[in-house]
């Protein structure tokens, strides 16, 4: 069972990484806002500090995509963005789920370690919030119904 829920952690650590990393770039480059850039760099940095709280495992080791279920459905169709909000929620959205995977499996490992994540969760929800209000302030996108 430890190298399944190894595998769970390696995955919903890169799920909630690369959810904030396409978010930051937005914010960097899309709304050149640095505090925001700023901001989500740091949750992302939590993120791996809060992995090496719950393993000293590389759990790079345990990853095996080629026999993963879900990964066959996930190539067949790519879903379309409309706006830059619709990256910005679906991305933060991504890490929010993948983070609450992660407060859930970490107990397993670690009791105290689920509520690092939960924290970093809530800031998430914190963020997606606010980078929306963002790109309405800017007139980037329209109010949002």
């Amino acid at each position: 069972m430890n190298k399944s829920l190894d595998r769970i952690l390696d995955a919903n650590l890169n799920r909630a990484r690369e959810g904030l990393r396409v978010t930051e770039e937005l914010a960097r480059l899309g709304l050149e806002d640095a505090g925001l850039q700023r901001r989500i760099k740091t949750l992302r940095h939590r993120i791996t500090a809060a992995e090496k709280s719950i393993t000293s495992r590389l759990l790079i080791l345990s990853r095996a995509a080629a026999r993963d279920p879900g990964n066959r459905s996930r190539f067949k169709f790519e879903k379309q963005r409309g706006s830059a909000a619709d990256l910005v929620r679906a991305n933060l959205r991504r890490c929010q789920e993948a983070l609450r995977v992660l407060e859930e499996i970490s107990t397993v490992r670690k009791a105290g370690t689920g509520l690092r994540f939960k924290r970093l969760r809530f800031q998430v929800y914190d963020l997606e919030r606010d980078f929306i209000k963002r790109l309405i302030a800017t007139k980037k996108e329209p109010p949002l119904v």
